[in-house]
Formats: C-alpha cells, sequence, structure tokens
C-alpha cells in the first residue's frame, strides 16, 4: 500500500490544459494542430500509444479505444475515469519528499490495489526528474527525484478527464493488435517511442522491453495491412533518414515544427518532427 504521509496540499484548480500526465514525448503543446490536421472519419478514435493522452483530450471522440503496452498506465486512467476523487484523496496524502519518493518508487505495482497503482503513477510522473517513466529491464522504475514543487494534480482537469473517458474502452494491448482489429474509417493516432536522435532524446524503454528498429519495422506493417481496410492513419515521429526511408514508400510524410523539453541543452530543443499519413493534409493543417 501506498502509506499516506502528511497532507501535502498538492493540487490546484486553476486549469492547465486537459492532459493529467505530463509524458516524456507527450504531445500536450501540438494536440490542436493534430487533431487540426485529422482526416474526416465516421468509426472509432484509436490511440495505440497513449502516453498522456493529449490528442484524444483535444478531440473528445465519441468512441474511443485507448490502449498501451504499460499496463500501469492503463490501470491509471482506467481508475481515474472509475473515481477520481478516490485518487485526489489519496493523492494529497503523498509527501514530496526524497524519502517518500524512493519509497513509492521502491514499492512493487503487484503490492499495490488499482487506486494505489494509479496513485503511484500520477505521483512519480510529478515528482520524478523530467516527468520520465523510465523502467529498467526487470520492470523496475528508476526514473530519479525531481525535487518539483508543483501540483500533482489540476482538479478540474482531473474531473475532466474522468468524464471523457467515461465509455472509453481501455486496453494493455500490443500496438499491431489494435492496428488488426481497425476497422474501415476508423482514425488511428500513433505516437510511438521515437527514433532515437541520440543523447538525451534516447528514451526508448518505459516498459521492459525495449523499443527498436525491428518494432518500428512491424509498426509499418501493420499500418500497410490497415490502410489497405481503409483505416485512417496518422504517426509522428522523428525526422530521421530511417523513418523517411522506412515509410517513404507507402505513406505521405509532411514536417511539423517541434520543441523537446527532454533536451537538457535548450539550444537543441527546438527540432522538426515528421507527420506520417495515408492521406492528403486538410486545408488548415498545420504540418508542413
Amino acid at each position: 500500500m501506498i502509506r499516506a504521509g502528511a497532507r501535502s496540499a498538492r493540487s490546484t484548480t486553476r486549469a492547465d490544459g486537459r492532459s493529467f500526465l505530463k509524458w516524456a514525448g507527450g504531445k500536450t503543446r501540438y494536440a490542436a494542430a493534430l487533431v487540426a490536421a485529422a482526416p474526416p472519419f465516421t468509426g472509432s478514435y484509436r490511440e495505440p500509444f497513449l502516453g498522456s493522452g493529449a490528442v484524444f483530450f483535444e478531440l473528445a471522440p465519441q468512441r474511443a479505444v485507448l490502449s498501451d503496452a504499460n499496463p500501469e498506465l492503463i490501470v491509471c486512467f482506467r481508475e481515474v475515469a472509475r473515481d477520481p476523487e478516490a485518487v485526489m484523496r489519496l493523492l494529497d496524502e503523498q509527501p514530496n519528499t526524497p524519502e517518500h519518493f524512493a519509497a513509492v518508487r521502491r514499492r512493487s505495482p503487484t503490492d499495490c490495489s488499482d487506486l494505489e497503482r494509479a496513485v503511484r503513477v500520477i505521483y512519480l510522473n510529478k515528482t520524478a526528474f523530467r516527468g520520465l517513466w523510465r523502467v529498467n529491464r526487470r520492470g523496475e522504475f528508476n526514473a530519479p527525484y525531481g525535487a518539483y514543487d508543483r501540483p500533482y494534480y489540476n482538479r478540474r482537469v482531473l474531473l475532466d478527464a474522468a468524464h471523457a473517458l467515461a465509455g472509453v474502452d481501455l486496453r494493455v494491448a500490443d500496438f499491431a493488435e489494435q492496428l488488426d482489429e481497425a476497422a474501415a474509417d476508423d482514425w488511428v493516432y500513433l505516437d510511438p517511442p521515437y527514433v532515437p536522435l541520440g543523447g538525451w532524446a534516447d528514451f526508448r524503454r518505459y516498459t521492459s522491453a525495449q523499443f527498436g528498429p525491428a518494432d518500428h519495422v512491424r509498426l509499418r506493417d501493420a499500418m500497410v495491412r490497415a490502410s489497405r481496410r481503409g483505416v485512417r492513419l496518422t504517426l509522428t515521429n522523428s525526422d530521421t533518414p530511417f523513418v523517411r526511408e522506412l515509410f517513404g514508400a507507402d505513406f505521405l510524410i509532411t514536417r511539423m515544427a517541434t520543441r523537446r523539453d527532454i533536451n537538457l541543452q535548450s539550444a537543441k530543443r527546438g527540432s522538426w518532427d515528421l507527420l506520417v499519413t495515408n492521406y492528403q493534409l486538410p486545408s488548415g493543417g498545420s504540418a508542413r
């Protein structure tokens, strides 16, 4: 169990966005641009690399299937949807100290209830260095303490998230399973672990497995299968020769200006992402 400490008052009511997690590589800043670049679709919205879910919250679709290979993330979203008040109450009891952070980090999710697992995800996300969710090959969380004095949650954002997630299908699943299940006129937005640019940009392990070149090839192949069935597809990835070569023969590629906060050197944070689609971007889409 996550042990309660002195009440930390780690909350705020000022809205600052609709995603309640800060995720490495998350698309909070670009969610509106990505939704503007979405194709017309009449089926379900699917997001097989959920992360913070920024695009889902921006889009607010009527039907959605959200999935990720990280079971802790999916449990967190399920609990926020089920009982956001309980999540906030337990978060309020977590002190923001190096000692408590170390204790929560050491705690195995298998020893926690689903509510405690959800609180553990949010607590570590808000207190770990740069919000990184990083685990070793044994699946143990190993990001260091960040010493940040900031709220664990925004009450209005968390309640809005719970409302948006009501009735959503949340799954622990491999991306290929979701792409193979997608039907014609579904829109699938894919934001996989990026092909690394090197150095601090290389954050490929947020589950005990590592997302490598073979996984990107498998992703491309699953996208090709889905595209042939009429599934609408949008993928974001780093602007590298590997990505251009891998997707260029089967999909349209455009560039989108981005900023990478994970890079420790601020001069290197400005960058370009690639937007890979199987449809022409609608007028008003921001990618170029």
